[in-house]
């Protein structure tokens, strides 16, 4: 009886080790989702000259409705400085830990921000007209 009162105790505590390779697995698939989807807008704003509204708002819209999360929780700041693009993404991530309720832990605490703070260069490439110094423009970009 007393092996069966402990076995009682420790196997929900033990579960907590099995469960948590898969919350591992679903934040990681979040993370690698996020850094996809940021770099596709970096690429397109690179394409622009800068992180147009049209590109900040797909990424918002793609990430929250990757993630289930508010659009309003995701922050994105952009900035453009001597042919630069900044860019600083923040996205929660939530339930990090399986079996907080069990060990106390709140929802508030059961959560972090994930960060991506970044630059790329800005390359738009100019329109190629009749103009020579168009062209030798274009040529300088293309090496």
């Amino acid at each position: 009886m007393k092996q069966f009162i402990v076995l009682a105790a420790v196997l929900p505590i033990l579960m907590i080790f099995v469960m948590q390779t898969g919350y591992d697995q679903k934040n990681n698939r979040a993370i690698r989702m996020i850094h996809d989807m940021v770099y596709v807008a970096k690429e397109q704003a690179k394409e622009e000259g800068s992180f147009t509204w049209e590109i900040q708002e797909r990424l918002r819209r793609n990430v929250s409705n990757a993630l289930e999360i508010s659009p309003n929780d995701i922050s994105l700041i952009f900035r453009e400085e001597n042919g630069l693009l900044f860019y600083r993404i923040e996205v929660p991530i939530r339930d990090v830990m399986a079996g907080s309720r069990l060990l106390g832990i709140s929802d508030q605490d059961n959560q972090y921000m994930y960060v991506i703070d970044s630059y790329t260069r800005a390359r738009k490439i100019p329109d190629v007209g009749d103009d020579e110094e168009d062209v030798d423009e274009l040529k300088l970009i293309m090496k």
